[in-house]
């Protein structure tokens, strides 16, 4: 899934203007906060699976449901809404608000992740 975003970067970067390197310097900050959330979901991921391997599914995310679902939509809020959302805010001149809306969301999801890898299941079988 990473792999597909990245790929979905560089061909919008691509095809944002004749010029990537010249759009990429002009959008130095967008960049910066794409690289975070995509950093932030593989932290999330890293975690889930990690929980999900060594505890079994029930002290993880979503215990028995749709955890890897749960994963898509926060990463599609982090990676793709948020980020257009703060980019939109910079553009209309807010300033420093923007921050509010442009950085919380990868550190809440690399802190989840952090949260999922940290997960040990309570062996039982020891009296």
């Amino acid at each position: 899934m990473i792999k597909r975003l990245l790929i979905l970067l560089v061909l919008l970067t691509q095809t944002a203007s004749a010029e990537p390197l010249d759009w990429a310097k002009h959008h130095k900050r967008f960049l910066l906060l794409e690289g975070a959330a995509i950093t932030g979901a593989a932290i999330h991921a890293a975690g889930l699976h990690h929980c999900r391997r060594t505890n079994g599914v029930e002290p993880c995310d979503a215990h028995y449901g749709s955890a890897w679902v749960n994963f898509a939509a926060v990463t599609s809020m982090t990676v793709v809404v948020m980020p257009a959302v703060s980019e939109s805010c910079w553009k209309d001149g807010n300033g420093k608000f923007c921050h509010l809306f442009a950085w919380p969301a990868p550190a809440i999801q690399a802190g989840w992740g952090i949260h999922e890898w940290r997960i040990n299941k309570p062996d039982h079988e020891t009296k």
